[in-house]
């Protein structure tokens, strides 16, 4: 049978250097040369890669898989999330790509629609106790996500709701006690934390940001709309909610922070995900919208801010019903890759108990699996984590359409057009609304 492809053709800069290092530390936690132990190859592709924390925690799982697996060698290959769903549809339609990659919930409809994803039925239903059994450990919502039409695409590995990170320390010099609990609480703390932090100089500190980089955008944007009581889609996703006076009290809130507050760090256009965690880890920001795994990549992008004890979480500020963003992370096998059956016993480790709670001791991560939620001491005695979990039943995930991509862009670059002036609020509001409903009815 022929070798199954690499996923990417090699590219300048960091992920060549950061796949070899991958590849050369993996072979040395295997403990033997690779060629010897190793029948079959599976590259792994996963954005979480290229991040430290993340990094670690993968090459000591993979090393674990190895060791248990002799017959079975796996290739590390970090993507970067901004460019991740561009580059495996690209490789996916060659019918190239990773043997097995790791997805958020923005484009897995999207995936499966195209066959770029296999069909991972047969496998469950082979497993202890069939398909329903092992489905029943599995939060029905997780679930939903990686399924269609009674087919399963995806085993999910973790779920966790968008909270409000907040620097105690920042909040205590301003003079603000406690987090906020609604948005003009909100927007008076931000105020209250933008200032010059000398007493003299230029504004060097403020109170919060936004995510308006296209890696991390939907999860951040997503809790103003609803914590608003607004939302990008109608519930049958038949068409745009924008044309609501939630959705624009909750659109011209954020431009307004940036534009007439000011609460925002210059070229707030540009930050991404990972930006938005350099500007909390070095306190040039107090409070931003993040999950749970950004306390341990703030403890290691900065150590002395001591970010388990400083940063604290809270809700989204507001009393509806729905009003955060759920993230899921979950595993997918290539259709075209030569190797499912090993394949498969990847996906199977990574997401069995022992790993998910791994994934929570490393990075702080509730399970989509309820039993590890449930039963593992850490969880269950970790304040944080008892915070999240009584926020997932008030969060909700972004529409489950393969038009969501185009839908989130479209947004995006329309509120983009508001904060940089080019367009008045009102005009780009209904610029969105429109394109959406455009993008709906092809």
């Amino acid at each position: 049978m022929m070798r199954f492809h690499r996923p990417f053709p090699a590219a300048a800069g960091t992920f060549p250097r950061l796949c070899a290092a991958l590849t050369l530390g993996f072979s040395l936690f295997a403990g033997a040369p690779a060629a010897a132990q190793s029948k079959v190859t599976l590259v792994y592709s996963d954005w979480h890669l290229s991040e430290p924390v993340w990094n670690r925690s993968l090459q000591e799982a993979m090393a674990d898989f190895q060791r248990a697996n002799p017959d079975i060698k796996v290739e590390l290959e970090p993507v970067a999330l901004g460019q991740r769903d561009v580059r495996y549809s690209t490789a996916l339609r060659a019918k190239r790509g990773p043997d097995v990659f790791t997805l958020d919930v923005n484009p897995i409809q999207q995936f499966i629609q195209r066959g770029w994803v296999m069909d991972l039925t047969p496998f469950i239903q082979k497993e202890s106790g069939g398909l329903e059994q092992w489905k029943s450990d599995f939060y029905p919502r997780a679930l939903d996500v990686v399924s269609s039409k009674g087919k399963v695409y995806g085993v999910p590995k973790t779920l966790v709701p968008m909270m409000l990170f907040y620097n105690t320390k920042m909040f205590a010099d301003a003079g603000l006690a406690k987090p906020p609990a609604n948005w003009d609480e909100f927007r008076d703390a931000a105020r209250a934390l933008t200032k010059s932090r000398s007493g003299s100089g230029p504004v060097d500190q403020w109170g919060t940001t936004i995510v308006l980089a296209p890696a991390g955008f939907d999860l951040r944007f997503s809790v103003f709309l609803r914590g608003f009581g607004a939302d990008l889609l109608k519930p049958d996703y038949s068409a745009s909610a924008l044309d609501t006076p939630e959705a624009k009290k909750a659109f011209n809130f954020i431009v307004d922070l940036i534009r007439k507050d000011g609460v925002m760090p210059p070229g707030v256009a540009q930050v991404d995900a990972n930006g938005a965690r350099q500007l909390l880890a070095t306190q040039r920001i107090g409070m931003a919208f993040e999950s749970a795994w950004a306390h341990p990549i703030i403890a290691d992008i900065n150590p002395q801010l001591d970010a388990w004890n400083t940063l604290k979480l809270a809700p989204v500020p507001s009393d509806q019903p729905i009003r955060s963003t759920l993230h899921l992370k979950s595993l997918f096998i290539n259709p075209n890759t030569d190797h499912p059956e090993q394949a498969w016993k990847l996906v199977k480790f990574l997401t069995d108990r022992a790993q998910m709670q791994r994934w929570f001791d490393d990075n702080n991560l509730l399970s989509a699996r309820k039993s590890v939620n449930a039963e593992y001491k850490a969880i269950r005695e970790n304040d944080n984590a008892a915070l999240m979990a009584s926020e997932l039943e008030r969060a909700a995930f972004m529409p489950l359409t393969p038009k969501w991509p185009e839908i989130n862009e479209a947004f995006r670059q329309n509120l983009q057009a508001a904060v940089a002036g080019s367009k008045s609020t009102d005009q780009a509001l209904r610029d969105a609304h429109a394109q959406i409903n455009q993008i709906i009815a092809r």
